[in-house]
């Protein structure tokens, strides 16, 4: 049986470093002029999505695609948990320290006590969840003042994912696709309450281990299109008419109020698949200089910011874009060389084995290393 989704020589690499430079371009907007009014991606869905929420989104069913057969190949649940660590962890924390040795006096920020111990713990405290540190009056006088990183806040909802997925594995829940569905259409039913109804619970304490919860009515079912799509993945061809219905589909959901919500992680989690996996596009290797795009999503937005401040006064977002997109590929470079690529390798000296609940059935779809 043909599998179209299975082939080694995908441009999943590919995908996920335009995805980071589609953030760029999209945050250029509210960083250089202060406001995301005129973002063409904004304007094209009458208000629903910007391009760098697409670009988020699109990496969360990537991620849960990568991930999915992570799980299924490690060794262990210890092997699983090791690789992801050591791909999100090392990076974060490098960018952590960059951040208090360089864009944090660049920008003239400052730390919110005057205690040093608290301050550090702080540092720590943050950088161990995968978040922001506190600060103040960092940028104050750009266009979009006191944030150094405002990309960062996805990183813990990654993180979290992970969770989830070992836990699937751990009960077998991974394997079933009854199971998977029933999940999944249960996620964008809630996220279509969250946007149909307005609610914003803050979560309390919900919220603070374990995120915003109207931002996992819009990441889960994101992630969850991405499990399901491998698991599935055999299941479904690849053809030309499935392609147009589904931009059709994101046609009508771009201009049908709560449409993309709801069309969004089957239509795209379709279009992302075909486009990396289709006979007819050739093998782009994306990564041949590294995998850049976690180390360009990391460092762009306060690259952004120390070009909109340097520049002293707004800054056309195309203009940014371009200004900031080569810096960002630089430092992405020093992240993949100097740190991300030694853990990767660390974390794959183990020799994997079938899933960690159980054999495989069948041959599963080969992907390249996850973020």
């Amino acid at each position: 049986m043909m599998r179209p989704f299975s082939q080694l020589n995908n441009n999943l690499d590919f995908v996920r470093l335009a995805l980071a430079l589609l953030v760029i371009f999209s945050h250029a907007y509210p960083l250089g002029t202060g406001s995301e009014a005129r973002e063409p991606f904004l304007l094209l869905t009458r208000g629903q999505v910007t391009g760098g929420r697409i670009a988020v989104d699109l990496f969360f069913i990537v991620s849960g695609f990568l991930i999915a057969s992570s799980a299924e190949r490690s060794a262990s649940l210890g092997s699983f948990l090791k690789k992801r660590v050591f791909r999100i962890y090392p990076a974060f924390c490098v960018l952590s320290l960059f951040t208090l040795v360089a864009f944090f006096p660049i920008g003239r920020a400052g730390f919110p006590t005057g205690s040093f111990v608290r301050n550090a713990t702080n540092v720590v405290a943050y950088t161990l969840v995968l978040r922001e540190f506190p600060y103040q009056h960092a940028f104050s006088h750009n266009p979009a003042p006191n944030v150094i990183n405002g990309s960062l806040w996805s990183i813990s909802y990654e993180f979290w994912c992970y969770i989830g997925v070992a836990f699937l594995s751990l009960t077998g829940f991974l394997r079933s696709k009854i199971v998977l569905g029933t999940l999944f259409a249960a996620s964008v039913a809630l996220s279509m309450f969250f946007s149909l109804s307005g609610w914003h619970p803050g979560g309390k304490i919900f919220g603070v281990i374990f995120g915003f919860p109207p931002f996992w009515g819009r990441l889960l079912p994101m992630y969850l299109a991405g499990v399901l799509f491998y698991r599935i993945c055999d299941w479904v061809p690849l053809r030309s008419a499935w392609i147009v219905l589904c931009v059709a589909l994101l046609g009508i959901a771009a201009v049908v109020p709560h449409g993309w919500t709801l069309l969004f992680p089957i239509a795209g989690s379709y279009l992302v698949f075909a486009f990396a996996y289709h006979p007819a596009i050739p093998h782009l290797n994306a990564a041949r200089f590294g995998d850049l795009s976690y180390g360009t999503y990391l460092y762009a937005f306060p690259v952004l910011q120390v070009i909109v401040q340097w520049r002293g006064h707004t800054v056309n977002p195309f203009m940014l874009f371009l200004l900031g997109t080569p810096p960002t590929l630089m430092l992405a470079l020093g992240s993949w060389y100097g740190v991300e690529r030694w853990f990767l390798r660390k974390s794959h000296k183990q020799t994997t084995h079938p899933p960690i609940t159980a054999e495989l059935s069948q041959k599963q779809p080969t992907a390249p290393a996850s973020m």
